[in-house]
């Protein structure tokens, strides 16, 4: 049996089809400028993000082994120099970046990922802060206890999933699970590892950054299946 993950920006919405430049479907998080992150609300109050609501169909039992990574773009590329040119900068900036949350420095730079889906919005400030385990870099070598040594930059490093993430999808209406599992997403109605993880994600620039454009790569989710 065949086992499809759905990946969603809006809760019960159907599958992420954003228009891309040059001509495919997925998520665009938008535009953003030096020194900033997008997509943004208010920098100092370290607000805005892409929520990702991601669920499967198995009907017996849950994904296992949850991780997600970047790899370069395989879609009609539109952005503005290559795809593999685009996967290595984002790659480099999230090696070369700072910790700051909101970039209040200047110096975090490339795809960040929250693994806290945070329900009553109480992160605040630490929410996207790279120190917490729920929160990885894509091409930053993780030092957190659930995922040290990985980078996300391929399918065998990929950042494995936060349990925290985990949610119930409650007829549309999110509710946290009761004992979620590191890497596990239950199947439909599962109030105890949750049917969905809501995931974050923000793309950062750092002062420093030089070259405009539209940039593009694959976000991965891979995972294990039974039935």
């Amino acid at each position: 049996m065949t086992v499809a993950v759905l990946v969603e920006k809006v809760l019960n919405s159907g599958a992420a089809a954003d228009a891309l430049a040059g001509g495919g479907t997925g998520v665009d998080l938008g535009n953003t400028i030096n020194g900033e992150y997008t997509p943004i609300i208010d920098k100092t109050l370290n607000t805005g993000w892409q929520n990702i609501y991601i669920s499967h169909d198995a009907a017996v039992d849950p994904i296992t082994n949850v991780a997600t990574g970047i790899a370069e773009y395989t879609q009609s590329y539109g952005g503005a120099i290559d795809a593999p040119t685009d996967l290595a900068n984002v790659l480099a900036k999230g090696s070369a970046s700072g910790t700051s949350a909101n970039n209040s420095n200047g110096l975090s730079g490339g795809l960040r990922i929250e693994m806290d889906s945070d329900l009553g919005n109480t992160l605040g400030l630490t929410a996207f802060a790279s120190t917490r385990d729920q929160v990885e870099i894509y091409g930053k070598t993780s030092a957190t206890s659930l995922n040290t040594g990985n980078n996300g930059a391929s399918v065998a490093n990929a950042f494995i999933l936060h349990k925290d993430a985990c949610i119930q999808n409650n007829g549309g209406s999110p509710l946290d699970a009761t004992t979620p599992v590191d890497g596990q997403i239950g199947r439909a109605s599962d109030s105890v590892l949750g049917d969905v993880a809501l995931i974050k994600l923000r793309y950062y620039l750092e002062s420093a950054a030089t070259a405009t454009g539209i940039v593009q790569w694959d976000w991965f989710v891979r995972y294990s299946f039974t039935s």
